[in-house]
């Protein structure tokens, strides 16, 4: 069974040792622990689980429509997504997307809309996030 939840030190330990594929790395975090320890105090830092198990990491961005002008307000940002090389292929990341929307409302009720960035060349990304629910606006941030 897919969860998430918020990230708290009691799973610090499983947190860090997280890992994407070589060729991944430049798509996303490489080293959690550090990304961990330079948050803006606007990233959330949430954990995905498997039974229980931390597989996969990801921040939810309160200023992400500060940052992007393409974001209407009220709009929470998904950044650094991943789920480790090992739990890869299972679909993982598509169902925990798709807990997403009810996570939101639930924990961050002042947001309505949900936005991210991809780059064009992560396809296997890109197309993650359609299957889960995501829009694509067909409009390219050229940004970084």
């Amino acid at each position: 069974m897919i969860t998430i939840e918020k990230y708290t030190p009691f799973r610090h330990a499983q947190t860090i040792e997280l890992q994407v594929l070589e060729d991944q790395a430049q798509f996303t975090v490489e080293n959690i622990g550090k990304r961990l320890e330079s948050l803006k105090p606007t990233e959330l830092p949430h954990l995905i689980l498997e039974d229980d198990r931390v597989v996969g990491f990801f921040l939810f961005d309160a200023a992400y429509s500060e940052d992007y002008d393409f974001c209407p307000l009220r709009s929470l940002g998904v950044r650094s997504l991943l789920v480790d090389h090992r739990h890869q292929g299972k679909g993982i990341a598509k169902q925990a997307i798709g807990l997403f929307g009810d996570f939101v409302k639930l924990h961050y009720p002042t947001f309505e809309f949900l936005y991210l960035t991809v780059n064009c060349r992560n396809v296997p990304a890109y197309q993650c996030y359609l299957k889960a629910g995501f829009e694509d606006t067909n409009e390219l941030y050229h940004g970084g």
